[in-house]
């Protein structure tokens, strides 16, 4: 199977998922620039099990994901930081950019996580709004003009809330 990009319904508006052999590979927040089409969508097993973890993570069914990733091209610090992310920061928890640097091996690299979560390929998946700016405050966060407003979305169905 080839690269497959489809449009995904979610409360926050429409998500772009692509899927390559490997697994899912990128993930296009609502208020992101969204080109793609749903023709491939069910045709293809893995697809439509991508498809079905997001929609159940999206009604609160699902806290954590069972895929299989696509992360080629990303390694070292930024996969260290991706990988611990997932690994130890569960549903209705967050940590600091400093904290997870710490968590990662590199604990005078909060500014690199920043960048590291900013692009990151897979949100929702690899939970990057789980991480906040030093003191609990909501930092940044992609998606377009109502970026931080689905941050806090994203966090208040965790039951957390960010200043």
């Amino acid at each position: 199977m080839d690269a497959r990009w489809w449009r995904q319904q979610s409360p926050f508006g429409d998500v772009r998922v692509m899927v390559t052999e490997t697994g899912v590979r990128e993930i296009t927040l609502p208020g992101d620039r969204l080109e793609a089409s749903d023709d491939e969508r069910a045709r293809h097993e893995v697809v439509r099990d991508i498809a079905q973890q997001l929609d159940e993570w999206f009604a609160s069914r699902r806290q954590a994901f069972d895929l299989p990733l696509d992360l080629e091209g990303i390694d070292g610090f930024r996969r260290d930081v991706l990988d611990t992310l997932v690994r130890d920061v569960p549903w209705g928890e967050t940590v600091s950019y400093g904290e997870l640097a710490g968590m990662a091996g590199r604990p005078r690299a909060a500014r690199g996580v920043g960048r590291v979560m900013a692009t990151n390929p897979l949100p929702f998946v690899i939970p990057c709004h789980r991480v906040l700016a030093a003191g609990a405050r909501i930092g940044g966060y992609g998606g377009g003009s109502n970026a931080i407003d689905l941050k806090r979305a994203l966090l208040a169905r965790e039951g957390v809330s960010a200043r």
